[in-house]
């Protein structure tokens, strides 16, 4: 039986869930803004609360799939996208709860 470590170093050469990720998130996204005369595209991970950090959320996938499009030669980059909001389950009946912010992968070319 090969160890943990022997098993994650397989993983990690083996770029399997990498590829996959930009195959399904990214590919078609890119070619629809380039084709529509953008220079980039933001794909949508997830929404992080007002005070927590960002680097606390990504995770080592995001991370690789960043690495391999900065390797394809894309500028991309794990960034806060905009305005702050309180999600519709988190609010009140007056709006008012915790604050929420999306994040995603910004791709420029």
């Amino acid at each position: 039986m090969i160890s943990a470590q022997e098993a994650k170093q397989l993983y990690d050469e083996s770029g399997a869930e990498v590829e996959q990720f930009l195959k399904n998130n990214v590919e078609q996204n890119v070619a629809n803004a380039a084709k529509g005369g953008n220079r980039y595209v933001f794909i949508f991970l997830g929404s992080v609360e007002m005070f927590r950090t960002l680097t606390a959320e990504i995770t080592p996938l995001q991370k690789a799939v960043v690495a391999k499009l900065k390797e394809l030669g894309y500028r991309a980059e794990i960034k806060l996208d905009g305005d702050k909001y309180v999600p519709r389950g988190l609010a009140d009946d007056d709006g008012n709860g915790p604050k929420h912010q999306n994040y995603g992968i910004q791709i420029g070319w």
